[in-house]
């Protein structure tokens, strides 16, 4: 009987290599085939790569950040920032549409106002009453646009959180110094991106790095708490789950605080450069 947690496609969800059934992962980009449920829509599927979320669920296209190969458990706290993303993407959607319908609106209220020029010719009340029509029409419409792209600069420092949180979780399971190229192959990520994600963790007190006598940097925890965390079907015995979930929430917005941190730093440091 085939492991029920093994993707039935036969290429990989992430980079679309072929890759045989039974197969746990992908033989190129090392992805793991194994199905893992949503926090946003609570399906069981696979992720694919998107060029803004990164990965996003197969069903709801919601941010996803992929299952570990080899099975690792995760805490579930990228879930709270993944849900803050997932509700950034919808706010700037819908902002975007209000925007267009304020944008149609507008274009009518000037097509009116041509007409009744064309008819009756121009008159103080008619350009007041086009005044009181097109200006707030325009007022919206710029609005909605800012709103738009406010919504959506909140998308990438809920990614960076969620991932944050993920590279904790591996972090906290790794029995020796974890490299980079550990990092990207336990995320499926770029080792660029994994170097910045162990940059962030040594920031926050998770890791501490070091350089080997090869000339190698890596990276160990600073202070070995607890257990490894649990999976989504998992619960502490003697705990709330509401417990659980307010803590889960508190350390993801201090991992978005600290990101958002870290980043204004280099931003100050590059505008003292200049």
């Amino acid at each position: 009987m085939n492991n029920p947690n093994i993707a039935a496609n036969p290429h990989c969800s992430a980079c679309g290599a072929d890759v045989a059934l039974q197969a746990e992962r992908c033989p190129r980009c090392g992805t793991s085939q194994r199905q893992d449920v949503c926090p946003h829509c609570a399906a069981t599927s696979g992720v694919t790569r998107d060029t803004e979320l990164r990965f996003r669920c197969d069903v709801c296209g919601g941010p996803r950040v992929p299952p570990s190969p080899g099975g690792l458990p995760r805490s579930g706290r990228e879930a709270t920032a993944l849900q803050r993303a997932q509700t950034a993407v919808s706010g700037r959607s819908l902002w975007r549409i209000a925007s267009v319908v304020g944008g149609l609106m507008l274009g009518f209220a000037f097509l009116v106002l041509t007409l009744f020029l064309l008819i009756s010719g121009a008159s103080t009340g008619l350009f007041v009453a086009g005044a009181l029509t097109i200006v707030p029409l325009v007022m919206f419409m710029l609005w909605a646009m800012a709103r738009a792209r406010a919504r959506g600069r909140e998308i990438a420092p809920s990614l960076d959180a969620a991932w944050l949180a993920a590279a904790t979780d591996v972090a906290a399971q790794s029995q020796q110094a974890l490299t980079s190229r550990e990092l990207s192959a336990a995320l499926s990520i770029g080792d660029a991106q994994a170097e910045e994600l162990l940059a962030l963790l040594e920031v926050n007190d998770v890791v501490r790095g070091t350089v080997t006598q090869d000339g190698n940097m890596v990276y160990s925890q600073r202070l070995r708490v607890g257990p490894a965390p649990a999976t989504a079907n998992q619960t502490t015995a003697g705990a709330e789950p509401s417990a659980l979930a307010a803590a889960a929430e508190e350390e993801a917005l201090a991992l978005e605080e600290a990101t958002l941190g870290t980043r204004g730093l280099e931003i100050d440091v590059d505008t003292a450069k200049k």
